[in-house]
């Protein structure tokens, strides 16, 4: 007897979990360093406005403070991202350009999640957390590393 292809059905819940997990908060350390005082700085200011709008999810503050918290690490991100690609302009990096494509789709990614939850549509939540912690961590670690190992040899 010939067989059929074996479909599998899954149900998917109604509403994704948004459970607290153990730990979401980063500390910035010698492996983020891209060799330059004044970025590793800015890095870690970054780290510091995401660890404090993870602190207020974790602890169910105020719409209005969950909505400051994501707006300063919105603000301080574009303020980075504008250091950063100065800083890559001015030792010649030849990736630049994709480097601020990056920066632009991250602003606006974040630009959506303000939308959506100044709007009421969408609440501050750990996914959002999640979400912005591994993009700056796997940006630094994989896309800022390309230019700190450019400028090494500039």
């Amino acid at each position: 007897m010939e067989k059929g292809p074996l479909i599998l059905y899954l149900q998917l819940p109604d509403k994704i979990p948004t459970k607290k997990p153990k730990s979401m908060t980063i500390e910035w350390n010698e492996k983020f360093s891209v060799s330059n005082t004044a970025i590793d700085a800015e890095h870690k200011s970054l780290f510091d406005a995401l660890n404090s709008f993870y602190q207020g999810v974790q602890s169910g503050a105020s719409n209005e403070s969950l909505a400051a918290l994501l707006t300063k690490l919105a603000d301080y991100a574009a303020t980075h991202f504008r250091s950063e690609e100065i800083f890559m302009n001015k030792i010649g990096f030849p990736e630049l350009d994709r480097h601020k494509q990056e920066h632009q789709a991250f602003a606006e990614k974040i630009g959506g999640f303000l939308e959506s939850y100044n709007s009421g549509k969408a609440p501050a939540s750990f996914e959002v957390t999640h979400f912005i912690m591994d993009w700056i961590v796997n940006h630094i670690k994989r896309e800022d590393m390309k230019y700190a190992k450019f400028s090494q040899g500039h």
